[in-house]
Order: C-alpha cells, then sequence, then structure tokens
C-alpha cells in the first residue's frame, strides 16, 4: 500500500521524541521541526512561515497542543487540507480563562521561563508525567528547550486571533486528564480515559490506534475533495 504522508508539529519546545512509541500504520510520517521565533512575531504568521516545509499537495497535518494551534493555521494556507490535533484547542476561547488574561494584559512576558522549565514538581503534573520512564522523557526535552523559543511562542499562543474553528476537515483527540488544556473546554471527537497532555508518550498503543483512525477518515475527506476536482 502506497503511504500518505502526515506532517507534524509537536508540542512547545518538544520534537518527535514524543511520537517514538507511535504507529501510524499506513501513513509516512514526516516532522516538521521548529524554526527560529522573530520577536512579537504572531502565531498565524509563523504558521505562514512553517508552511514551506509542507512540500507535497493534499497533505494531512497533525499536531500537538502548540503544535495542533499551529497545524490549523497551516492548514488555512494549504488549501485548507485536513488536520488531527492532540491535546489541543481549536479557537482562543478554549484556552484556560489565565492564559487570554495574560495574552490581554501581557503578564505573559514577566513568566520566568528559565525557572519555569527546571521546575519538575510543577512540570511532571502539568504534563501528567507519572512514571519514572515519563518523567526522564519530559526531563530531557525540556532540558533542551530553548528559553528565548519558549517564552515568543507563550506569547504567540497567549495572543492568538483565531476567533471561530477553520473551515479545514479537523478531528481532536483529548485527554480526560488533561491540566493543560482541560476537556470541559473541548468538545473532541475522541476522548481518551486517563489521557494526560503527555499521552503519545503515556499510553502509545491507544493513540496509536486513535491516530491511525483518524487519519484514515480524514485520508478520506481528501479522497472526496479530488472527486470534487474532478466533477468539477
Amino acid at each position: 500500500m502506497e503511504q500518505r504522508a502526515c506532517y507534524i508539529l509537536s508540542g512547545l519546545g518538544a520534537d518527535e521524541r514524543v511520537f517514538d512509541q507511535i504507529d501510524f500504520g499506513p501513513f509516512s510520517p514526516v516532522f516538521i521541526p521548529w524554526e527560529p521565533i522573530s520577536e512579537g512575531q504572531t502565531l498565524e504568521s509563523y504558521a505562514h512561515q512553517l508552511k514551506a516545509q509542507v512540500t507535497v499537495s493534499n497533505p494531512i497535518l497533525i499536531g500537538i497542543s502548540f503544535g495542533g494551534m499551529l497545524a490549523q493555521e497551516m492548514s488555512t494556507l494549504l488549501d485548507n487540507c485536513p488536520v488531527l490535533i492532540i491535546a489541543s484547542v481549536k479557537t482562543r476561547f478554549e484556552l484556560p480563562p489565565f492564559i487570554r488574561f495574560g495574552g490581554k494584559t501581557g503578564l505573559w512576558k514577566w513568566i520566568p521561563i528559565t525557572r519555569s522549565l527546571k521546575n519538575k514538581r510543577l512540570n511532571y503534573w502539568l504534563f501528567g508525567a507519572r512514571t519514572d520512564r515519563e518523567k526522564h522523557i519530559l526531563d530531557q526535552i525540556l532540558a533542551d528547550s530553548d528559553p528565548v523559543f519558549t517564552k515568543r511562542a507563550i506569547g504567540m499562543i497567549t495572543t492568538w486571533k483565531r476567533r471561530n474553528p477553520v473551515p479545514s476537515p479537523v478531528l481532536q483527540i483529548h485527554g480526560d486528564a488533561d491540566h493543560i488544556f482541560k476537556i470541559g473546554n473541548v468538545t473532541p471527537d475522541y476522548i481518551v480515559a486517563g489521557g494526560t497532555h503527555f499521552m503519545t508518550v503515556s499510553q502509545p498503543e491507544k493513540l496509536s490506534e486513535l491516530i491511525q483512525d483518524a487519519l484514515n477518515r480524514l485520508s478520506g475527506t481528501l479522497n472526496d475533495f479530488k472527486d470534487t476536482t474532478k466533477d468539477g
């Protein structure tokens, strides 16, 4: 079977390590590396910057958390291609109130990023890292995070302008134990029992199953689009 490319954006400061144990089945993952963020850059303009890394027509985009927000914005620049978001949100109104407040007031600028990245107890709770293995992986990811990139990305998240969902086909996987984006603020297509913000690491078998199902469904939307184009 021919593999279809799916382009993946990891969470804030993370990389493909969070997908190490994910089985994409017949789909071929292409990881989009982060590029430097300019001071004052918006999430929308950063999406435009990253879309140059997508080199095929009719892609499927996958994004976790911050990456999910970017994937949706990128889809609007790529003919409304289908998107799968994991542990993410569809509009700024699904962000926690304290994040929106931080963006409105500019308080995000005062976050002590370096100290926050080193606060293991807080980060274990936020991400839902429970086992020694999960904590070790999270520790490595946070240790490798660039404080400047992290702070500018937080600024983009808190000031995200999207008020309505993108017109692209979007499917959403969310955990009911996510401490960053609460399940009560979103309307996911798939709910993972006990799923945290780190569930691609903590529940890889379940996530592999759901990701493959979602990608098959989204692949069908691409086929529908092609058929419509041919009919036209």
